[in-house]
């Protein structure tokens, strides 16, 4: 038994012991006599509660024999009563010769100590259960926080291959035509990985630093398709100081890549924009359709599931994710509802 708990029983019994002498001398005002009723059955009290607490509560009642528990329970109590109207009977007749003497068998006075008994154990079984309870559950709690936390590591480490592959292969193609975009292509690569594997360990960075790797994401996959893609991508003013999940918008805008450029003969559009509306942090993309159908639908791009299960994790019913899929464009609608 752990030191706090040791004091607590203690204080519980101190406690207990006090209010009944109180409640008893109250009625004729003898508290010498009260307590000494209460302290001839407080060593019958001791036996039985821990007893009840140390043996058939987690043999028996924690391990779901709840029928074998309670008449066990009840079992002990007759007996613990019989043997306490004994011992009542004879230390108080001689504490008080004067006493009146009923005899001893009376069944009402065994009744009664098994209920001065009783009163204690429901007391203290009653505390302990709601206190295990409590720790199973925030054991529960941490345990979920513990597991909903390696599952966002796990959501936010995939980064989709083929956008690294696909990049440094362009690079390279880059490099050897000696292009002058290269130093640029690789240090915005540098960031993007960087940020990839350090800062997205926070649960919640500043919307700047979300901006800026959308600018670098957009800017190395224009620098693979150059004139085939025009994107446009606006940020309002009055964003100001937000924060939010990392790696939280990347997905949507890798998709509308992938989808708008797949099977694409013309040029495609990506039009992206950030803006606040009241409390509300609304992030909405749309990219064009290609001309020629694409067999796997938009709706089971990169990392959409991917992006839900996050969402629900982070924000449980604080967003709203609006998905458009329309003949020449498809489109997504992400409000946050902001922290105070």
């Amino acid at each position: 038994m752990k030191l706090k708990s040791v004091w607590f029983h203690i204080g519980f019994w101190i406690i207990y012991t006090a209010t009944f002498t109180i409640v008893e001398a109250s009625y004729k005002g003898k508290y010498t006599e009260a307590l000494t009723f209460e302290l001839i059955n407080l060593p019958m009290r001791l036996i039985v509660v821990y007893f009840n607490y140390f043996i058939l509560l987690p043999r028996l009642l924690l391990q779901g024999k709840t029928v074998k528990y309670f008449g066990i329970t009840f079992l002990t109590l007759i007996v613990a009563g019989f043997i306490q109207r004994i011992f009542n009977y004879y230390t108080l007749s001689f504490l008080n010769p004067g006493l009146p003497d009923n005899g001893i068998w009376i069944f009402y006075k065994f009744l009664q100590a098994s209920v001065i008994i009783a009163s204690p154990l429901i007391f203290i079984i009653g505390i302990s259960a709601i206190w295990k309870v409590s720790e199973l559950q925030k054991r529960a709690k941490n345990l979920e926080n513990e597991k909903l936390q390696s599952e966002l590591k796990y959501l936010k480490s995939q980064i989709n291959p083929h956008f690294l592959f696909n990049t440094l292969n362009n690079i390279y193609g880059l490099s050897l035509d000696n292009s002058k975009k290269v130093p640029g292509l690789i240090l915005k690569l540098s960031d993007f990985l960087s940020f990839s594997l350090y800062e997205s360990n926070q649960k919640f960075i500043p919307l700047t630093k979300e901006i800026a790797l959308i600018n670098d994401f957009i800017e190395l996959e224009k620098s693979r398709f150059e004139d085939r893609v025009e994107v446009n991508f606006s940020v309002s003013e009055e964003i100001g100081s937000v924060d939010v999940p990392p790696l939280i918008f990347i997905p949507f805008v890798e998709n509308a890549f992938k989808h708008s450029l797949k099977n694409e003969t013309g040029v495609a559009r990506i039009d992206i924009s950030l803006k606040k509306e009241g409390q509300d942090l609304l992030f909405n993309i749309r990219n064009s359709k290609p001309n020629t159908p694409v067999e796997e639908t938009v709706k089971h791009g990169i990392g959409l599931e991917n992006i839900k299960r996050r969402l629900n994790i982070i924000f449980e019913e604080g967003y709203e994710l609006k998905i458009t899929d329309e003949e020449s464009q498809y489109g997504v609608l992400l409000k946050i509802y902001l922290r105070s």
